[in-house]
């Protein structure tokens, strides 16, 4: 199934006119959630990824079947993951419902969903490393061969170390760079786990890591890294706003009303890289990506 949608990404790719500013693009980290609905319809969502030419879109959820509506729109360009998420009130408390299994093994085995995530892990928090649930999730990543969208806000690249070794065959997905981490802790990752990649996701310069100065420039400690390793990196928007308010129960999410500001932040710097790195980051890594076989991972 993979490999088909793939084919037709390419076809995309290939047959679109390269709007102005606007190369082929794939947004790595999207979405739509049930309050984003009542803003932003599943029609009106994908016309704004045509619009800037996205070409290939991962999408999770809250509750996880809302995307499919998104896929319903577009079932080239829209990939959709299953989120542990399953329902919008147990968003801080999915790894104590063990339905959780129940739903993934089923939606993974009718090819519904293609890939798991973005899953929140927070140490203090939780879920434990060890905790059933998310083993149980990360069992079925490995045995149904799907991309793994995690996201950790630990202090450290150590905690996510043994996650990533103890599940060697399972092709990661670190969202955001694992929180505030500066790039050395990326470096400390790719070093001892060939299978993660890392996904840049976020809507501005104060956002998960630091990517850019408050005038868009990159930072040189991420261009060095960035430069170092290539290929094991993509990019996402993350369309939730207002981000810098948590839990905003008392009003909808406007994120996809923002969405040519996230995407714009991210063509900015990636246009600071040598053409061949950006291309590699804007989109073909991820192209890539989405097409691998068991065990077929990078050792860049």
């Amino acid at each position: 199934m993979i490999k088909a949608i793939l084919t037709l990404f390419l076809l995309v790719v290939g047959a679109a006119p390269v709007l102005a500013d606007k190369a082929p693009f794939a947004d790595i980290h999207l979405h739509y959630n049930w309050d984003q609905e009542e803003v932003v319809e599943p029609a009106k969502a994908v016309q704004i990824l045509q619009d800037h030419n996205v070409v290939l879109a991962v999408v999770f959820s809250t509750p996880t079947p809302n995307a499919l509506k998104l896929v319903s729109q577009d079932g080239v360009r829209i990939i959709h993951f299953f989120s542990p998420y399953i329902s919008v009130r147990n968003r801080n408390s999915w790894f104590r419902d063990e339905q959780v299994l129940v739903e993934a093994r089923e939606g993974l085995q009718s090819g519904k969903y293609t890939g798991i995530g973005e899953l929140h892990v927070v140490p203090g928090l939780g879920p434990r490393r060890d905790d059933k649930v998310l083993q149980g999730l990360l069992k079925l990543a490995a045995e149904f061969n799907v991309p793994f969208n995690i996201h950790t806000e630990a202090a450290s690249h150590s905690f996510f170390k043994p996650i990533c070794q103890q599940y060697s065959d399972v092709r990661f997905l670190w969202a955001h760079a694992g929180g505030l981490l500066p790039p050395e802790d990326a470096v400390s990752i790719f070093k001892v786990c060939p299978n993660v990649w890392i996904e840049l996701s976020a809507k501005d310069p104060w956002h998960y890591g630091g990517l850019a100065d408050d005038d868009g420039k990159l930072k040189e400690n991420w261009k060095k890294v960035l430069l170092q390793y290539p290929d094991r990196f993509m990019v996402g928007t993350d369309p939730v706003w207002n981000a810098h308010q948590r839990d905003r129960w008392y009003e909808a999410d406007e994120g996809w009303l923002h969405y040519d500001k996230f995407i714009n932040f991210h063509r900015n710097w990636l246009g600071q890289l040598p053409k061949q790195v950006e291309e590699k980051i804007r989109l073909t890594n991820a192209l890539e990506f989405f097409s691998k076989k068991p065990g077929n991972h990078s050792s860049n």
